[in-house]
């Protein structure tokens, strides 16, 4: 007998955090050249109508229809804070031996801790353009210092870059998607977090710190970085 545990998260987080797992695991290829590094835009409007299937509600969906899965259980990480890892060994697997040593403290020995990807895909565009040294980027860790160090030069000089968003078309499939799961599996819970109103403040402050992206052609084209890219070794 399978039983399937499946995990919600809304959308507005976990998009953006799916979206940064793959584009580091591949940060190297993409300064290489091997292919072309897709800002979060760029992959909501080509891919997003795949990755959807791989959502925590969409899979719960697909594994109800298998006649031989016994039992799902979606289970929702916004309503547990920082007890989903006691909360899936202790009262889900019912596994006492790691429910005892969660309990008594610990823990995955690495946290998933996201990062803003938008200087690093800033600064492979710069290299692959020819803006900055190719030799800055050849491993992972020049790739994270020299990607810091934009960042940091940036806020520094309290520099405006330009930037893009998704379009409203995009945004409202992606905001309908996440009241419909709302309402239909955790309603109770939808409501006491202040129901539509609260969900979308929620998501229109996502969306502009988590979709939108710099416009790295008109930055490369107004020459507004151009100070800062010379100073990069």
């Amino acid at each position: 007998k399978i039983k399937v545990i499946s995990t919600y998260r809304r959308l507005h987080d976990w998009l953006p955090s799916w979206y940064n797992q793959i584009v580091d695991h591949y940060k190297v290829e993409y300064a290489q050249g091997n292919d072309t590094y897709p800002s979060i835009l760029d992959w909501l409007e080509e891919k997003y109508d795949r990755f959807i299937l791989s959502h925590g509600v969409t899979l719960a969906e697909r594994f109800k229809s298998y006649e031989f899965i016994e039992s799902v259980n979606l289970i929702n990480m916004h309503d547990m804070g920082d007890s989903l890892v006691e909360t899936f060994f202790c009262d889900i697997l019912q596994a006492k031996a790691t429910c005892n040593a969660i309990k008594d403290g610990a823990r995955p020995s690495k946290s998933n801790i996201g990062i803003d990807h938008e200087y690093q895909r800033l600064a492979i565009a710069a290299k692959r353009a020819g803006i900055i040294p190719a030799s800055s980027l050849e491993k992972k860790i020049q790739i994270r210092r020299v990607s810091m160090f934009l960042m940091n030069q940036v806020e520094r000089t309290n520099t405006s870059l330009p930037r893009l968003c998704p379009s409203n078309e995009m945004l409202q499939v992606i905001l309908a998607q996440e009241l419909e799961h709302e309402r239909k599996y955790f309603p109770e819970w939808f409501k006491s977090q202040g129901g539509e109103d609260a969900l979308r403040k929620s998501f229109e402050k996502a969306v502009q710190k988590k979709f939108c992206v710099y416009d790295v052609d008109k930055i490369f084209d107004t020459g507004i970085m151009d100070d800062i890219f010379k100073q990069v070794k």
